[in-house]
């Protein structure tokens, strides 16, 4: 008996994190993504891409791409160029984090939102471009995906009239979520 308690023990052990994955309500249709390295996407592991731009002229993209797989693991890698990329090493106390973050109520309310929820429009009115890096966040599941772009958590003390702070504050919300797991220095976000 106390074998078999044993080894019930080490197999949860074993499976750690390993969890299911929730199943998206993902809404446009995933195009291609050759871009992140991305290619055969397998239909129910899920795909979370951070990136990065700077508006200076030549900047390249930065992506800190997550994939879940439906056998309850999680890889990450990060891409800072076309052709340049690396796997991120990801501890146990990473990957449940991870796990957490996906399974949030937060994660799930936020993606039932547009990215036209993010800007506040007022057609009678041209305002300037607002010049800072753009934060982009995409999430891909059974081939649909939702992918939102918005600036930096600095703008949540702009007064600039097209910035909804409200959506702001949530997207930042989610960055900064994904900005605790340290598994990647290279690449920050808001």
């Amino acid at each position: 008996m106390k074998k078999i308690i044993l080894i019930f023990f080490l197999l949860l052990m074993t499976l750690g994190y390993a969890q299911k994955l929730p199943i998206f309500p993902l809404r446009s249709e995933v195009g291609s993504y050759t871009q992140f390295g991305l290619r055969g996407l397998n239909k129910n592991d899920l795909y979370v891409i951070l990136g990065a731009s700077d508006p200076s002229p030549g900047s390249p993209y930065q992506y800190l791409m997550y994939i879940f797989t439906e056998k309850g693991d999680v890889s990450a890698y990060y891409k800072d160029g076309p052709l340049s990329s690396k796997i991120v090493e990801l501890s146990e106390e990473d990957k449940k984090r991870l796990f957490n973050i996906i399974q949030s109520k937060k994660f799930k309310k936020f993606l039932n939102y547009n990215q036209e929820d993010f800007e506040l429009k007022n057609k009678n009115k041209n305002y300037p471009v607002l010049p800072d890096t753009t934060y982009s966040l995409t999430v891909i599941q059974n081939g649909k995906q939702n992918s939102y772009s918005y600036l930096s958590k600095k703008y949540l003390e702009s007064d600039h009239p097209r910035i909804n702070k409200r959506i702001l504050k949530k997207y930042v919300t989610i960055l900064d979520m994904f900005g605790e797991v340290k598994a990647n220095k290279s690449i920050e976000f808001p």
